[in-house]
């Protein structure tokens, strides 16, 4: 018998385990590093840093900026108070008792680069899909080498130099050091230079070629020298210690450190007393200052020298003169618009010698070092500029390139995976392209086409929208004869900018009354312009109008007005302005950063009351145009003045007149005669005079006169609101559903092509990109959230864009109208913002990053709400979705907020070199940066899913209003502006709406909808 075996190969598999080989055993140091490559240890490490910006932030209202940096962001652990977590509500938790221990700067940026380099040894293959994540990462490591370095070995310093002066040194505005100099060798002086920490010991110092020793008395980190008179004008006791030298009779006031972010308190004062001992006689104590440009002299057995207490120097090998210092200011304001140094750079080292001109955002750098003009002292003689040495200051913008360049690849793939993803899942028209509520399954859901009412209905809205919007343009109608209109489009320069009278009387009425109109007693409305000639031309009749605001009860009480009323008249004013003016001499002894809600509100009403003086008088506004060229516009007085001058010098009979001066003069005088036909022909001559002579400026201002008819961001906002109840009808109209739908997307496109127009008309009008202060960055940040709504909704149609679009557009829009009171909402901007190339780059992209982090939030707030009514244990294509899209959005946030940022930081060190000055508003953006980077690592790490997305991005809302709002509203720092007395209230109710809104997260199910029920 023949057997025949036959062999079965085994599976494939089987033979694949068989034949693969074994894993190779991790190697000891990734054993070492697993636990340090968490992600975990991530989001956890960017928490902590989170907390340690804010309360960093928080503390400058108390603590001064170098200090600030010294105990938080480098040092390892801090101890931080509970009150700290509330800085603009400190009259409530002033006395909160507690402490909690958080790493400090010198922790977390250890642990975040173990953490980074941990991840990228352990978890990470160099591939093409991780190009992106390499980049960030490896950026995110250089830039965090970047800050040490320049934490340990940069240097900065100030030279101050007068105009003629010759100086070769860098003094440390932020220490001290006491000098005695001997003058007497011929080829140099001979200096002892004695340290601010050795005089804080208030000891014996002696050196050994000083034939005297100097006792410290007393040392004062911050002070104020007072002589006798400002002494009685302060209510102060006198203590003059002095009994030598030039501070004899003179008295220190001890002072808290100054904040160092602050315009107004931004440098320490140090003084002290000495006694000066010469074996055992005494020589006197003297009072030593940095407030003292001079060196005292002495005599100390026949020798002469020189005492000071001075600025830390550091001598050079090279020196500057000052040749001449220009300070350009803005017509008929303080503002600088430009300042400059031309200065003689002298280096016998490197046989320089060369002129050099150095102004804002323009740095010499020079020998390893780089000068910035920083500031100026008064009287225009004095330049100040700021000198960097930072070995470090290349590696931030290696880094931010590198960072920057990974954002846009990996979101650009995520974004591309997504897209592609989305666009597989839609379908002809008759079907929608996402079903929110059927089960996850069902991946479409047949629905009618669109029909002939579903296109005809939203067209025919869409072009009523058109018309009403046009219609708005129309000059306002008046009942009286007068061309108020032609009035209206006169020019004047006004704060610096040349406007429309319509524009100055809108913005003063606004200002004084917080309206755009007078209501009259007879309930008629008076337009801002009719008003405005009132007070030129008949000021005894505008002394009647009630427009003064007056809501705080105190300052009604004092003034003994009417509490149940909010306007008042100048002439019911008249009685107690003595009152206010005793009031305004007691609030300015007090520090502005000092002043309660009271102070203010009288403060406020004593500006109002002084615009109303300002635009009655007339004489000191700017009315004259120039009339050569290299001239600027002149007041009333300046005009009459040049053109009595003029004349007396040509012989000219009758005087020569500035055209503009003849019109206002020939406006007033007609108006108050009530001779409309020559106040109508006066407004058309000036006008055509203007237009034959300044077109450009002529169609500028007209323009700006019909933008001011449109009134396009105020009339956008009922249209937003109009589409919002046309999407909820349809949400509760099902027959109806799809045409109101698609008609609330048409209010809303016409609506954002208004919105857009709006805002190319502040840049053709300002000359500027679109955001350039707060009252801009709000009307920005709702129309590019808008946009982005339109195209949620375009690609996925099923009215959430619709829904989200209005509720970001209203309340940035209704932000935007409460900040226009402040006045000029297109004032002129600081020498230092005057540049158009960081305007467009740094501030656009910072705000981009707040309307993508405002618009994840709102989609957030919808998915919490919306989870309301389902099921516990219904999952649907509503949780699926809207998690996509919601981090979708957060890419883009954290990439604007980051590039945005960075832009920033690089703006900071071509202005004052310095990248990061840990300034409020700084602080505040890279929280943005910080949280949207927390959301997105908690995502991938595991920790949260589409309900804890959205939880974490509705808190982005806390966080970007604080960011946006609560800095300025600190009153400390560079960004200290815009500040309202409502502004801490409404910003505390806005995020306790946030937390409350996260709670219902807990609520899934509580209102459960029929399960058939559509939201499409």
């Amino acid at each position: 018998m023949i057997l025949k075996v036959s062999t079965i190969d085994p599976p494939a598999r089987a033979k694949r385990d068989q034949i693969s080989p074994r894993p190779a055993e991790p190697s000891a140091l990734k054993s070492l590093l697993k636990p340090f490559a968490s992600l975990r240890l991530t989001v956890v490490l960017l928490a902590l840093t989170t907390i340690l910006v804010y309360v960093g932030t928080s503390v400058q209202k108390e603590m001064g900026i170098w200090d600030v940096q010294r105990k938080f962001f480098h040092s390892f652990l801090v101890w931080v108070d509970l009150r700290l977590f509330f800085p603009l509500w400190s009259w409530a938790f002033e006395n909160l008792p507690g402490r909690i221990p958080i790493p400090g700067g010198y922790t977390l940026i250890g642990l975040l680069l173990i953490n980074l380099v941990a991840a990228h040894t352990v978890r990470f293959k160099l591939n093409r899909k991780r190009a992106g994540i390499i980049l960030i990462h490896g950026g995110l490591i250089l830039l965090i080498i970047g800050e040490v370095v320049t934490a340990v070995f940069a240097r900065e310093g100030q030279m101050v130099i007068d105009e003629g002066q010759t100086v070769s040194f860098v003094q440390d505005i932020r220490d001290a050091e006491l000098a005695v100099v001997d003058p007497s060798p011929i080829d140099q002086d001979e200096v002892v230079a004695i340290p601010s920490a050795r005089l804080e010991k208030r000891d014996t110092i002696s050196y050994p070629t000083l034939p005297f020793t100097i006792q410290v008395d007393e040392y004062y980190k911050n002070s104020l020298v007072l002589n006798p008179m400002q002494l009685q004008q302060m209510q102060l006791k006198p203590n003059p210690r002095a009994t030598a030298g030039a501070g004899v009779g003179y008295t220190v006031e001890e002072r808290p450190k100054a904040s160092g972010v602050e315009v107004s308190d931004n440098v320490d004062f140090p003084s002290a007393y000495v006694t000066l001992r010469s074996g055992r006689e005494s020589l006197g104590t003297f009072l030593v200052t940095t407030f003292a440009e001079n060196p005292q002299d002495i005599v100390v057995n026949g020798r002469p020298y020189t005492l000071q207490l001075r600025f830390k120097r550091s001598y050079k090998p090279y020196s500057l003169t000052l040749h001449d210092f220009t300070h350009d200011k803005y017509t008929g304001t303080d503002v600088p618009r430009n300042f400059a140094s031309r200065v003689q750079l002298i280096d016998p080292t490197r046989n320089e010698n060369r002129e050099v001109k150095i102004w804002m955002n323009h740095p010499l750098r020079y020998a390893g070092e780089t000068f910035f003009q920083a500031s100026f002292k008064r009287g225009d003689k004095t330049t100040i500029l700021q000198v960097v040495n930072n070995p470090g200051w290349l590696i931030p913008y290696i880094s931010c390139t590198a960072i920057s360049l990974g954002l846009l690849i990996h979101f650009g793939i995520v974004l591309t995976n997504f897209l592609g993803r989305a666009l597989a899942s839609l379908v002809p028209a008759g079907q929608y392209a996402v079903p929110l509520i059927k089960h996850a399954k069902h991946r479409h859901q047949p629905a009618p086409t669109p029909g002939f009412a579903g296109l005809l209905i939203p067209g025919c809205v869409a072009g009523l929208c058109v018309l009403v919007l046009l219609m708005m343009g129309k000059p306002p109608k008046q009942d009286s004869r007068f061309d108020y209109n032609a009035f209206g489009r006169v020019p004047i320069s006004y704060e610096g900018r040349v406007m429309p009278l319509d524009t100055l009387a809108r913005v003063s009425l606004r200002i004084i009354s917080n309206k755009s109109e007078v209501r009259l007693d007879d309930g008629t409305k008076l337009h801002a312009i009719n008003w405005l000639a009132d007070v030129f031309g008949k000021p005894e009749r505008a002394r009647m109008y009630k427009i003064f605001r007056i809501d705080h009860p105190d300052v009604l009480t004092l003034l003994k007005l009417d509490s149940d009323r909010k306007l008042f008249s100048i002439d019911e004013l008249a009685p107690a302005l003595p009152k206010v003016d005793e009031q305004v001499v007691l609030i300015n002894k007090v520090p502005k950063k000092n002043w309660n809600v009271y102070q203010r509100k009288m403060m406020d009403l004593h500006g109002h009351l002084s615009l109303f003086s300002k635009l009655a008088d007339g004489r000191d506004l700017y009315i004259a145009p120039p009339t050569e060229s290299g001239e600027d516009w002149k007041t009333f007085q300046q005009a009459m003045i040049a053109g009595g001058n003029a004349s007396a010098a040509q012989n000219a009979t009758p005087p020569r007149m500035n055209p503009g001066l003849a019109a206002y003069i020939a406006l007033i005088q007609s108006y108050n005669a009530d001779r409309f036909d020559m106040f109508n022909s006066a407004a058309r001559d000036y006008l055509g005079y203007l237009t034959s002579s300044f077109s450009e400026m002529s169609r500028r201002v007209d323009f700006e006169v019909l933008f001011n008819y449109f009134e396009p961001f105020v009339t956008s906002i009922y249209f937003y609101i109009a589409a919002f109840l046309v999407m909820l009808a349809g949400l509760l109209i099902a027959p109806a559903r799809m045409v109101l739908r698609r008609s609330a997307l048409a209010i809303i496109m016409v609506t954002f092509l208004f919105h857009t127009l709006g805002l190319l008309g502040r840049i053709y009008i300002q000359g500027r990109p679109p955001v350039t202060n707060l009252y801009s960055s709000a009307i920005f940040i709702g129309w590019a959230a808008v946009g982005a709504s339109i195209i949620i909704e375009l690609m996925f149609k099923n009215g959430i864009g619709n829904l989200v679009a209005p509720i970001i557009a209203f309340p940035t829009l209704v932000i935007a109208h409460y900040l226009a009171g402040s006045g000029d909402t297109m004032q002129m901007l600081q020498a230092v913002l005057d540049t158009n190339l960081w305007l467009a780059t740094h501030v656009v992209a910072v705000t981009m990053g707040y309307a993508a982090t405002f618009l994840a939030g709102a989609l957030a707030i919808l998915f919490i709400i919306g989870d309301l009514f389902f099921a516990r244990d219904h999952e649907t294509m509503f949780h699926k979705v809207m998690g996509k899209v919601i981090y979708g959005i957060l890419c883009f946030a954290l990439l604007f907020s980051f590039v945005g940022t960075v832009l920033g930081g690089i703006w900071a060190d071509q202005s004052w070199g310095r990248f990061w000055g840990w300034d409020p508003k700084e602080n505040g953006a890279v929280m943005i940066v910080l949280w949207n980077a927390i959301v997105l690592h908690a995502r991938w790490a595991g920790l949260i899913r589409s309900r804890g997305i959205a939880v974490l991005a509705i808190f982005g809302n806390i966080i970007t209003g604080w960011s946006w709002f609560g800095t300025n509203l600190m009153g400390v720092g560079l960004h200290s502006y815009g500040f309202m007395d409502s502004g801490v209230f409404w910003l505390g109710l806005f995020a306790a709406t946030q937390v409350v809104i996260m709670l219902l997260a807990t609520m899934r199910g509580a209102i459960p909808l029929n399960r058939s029920a559509q939201l499409a």
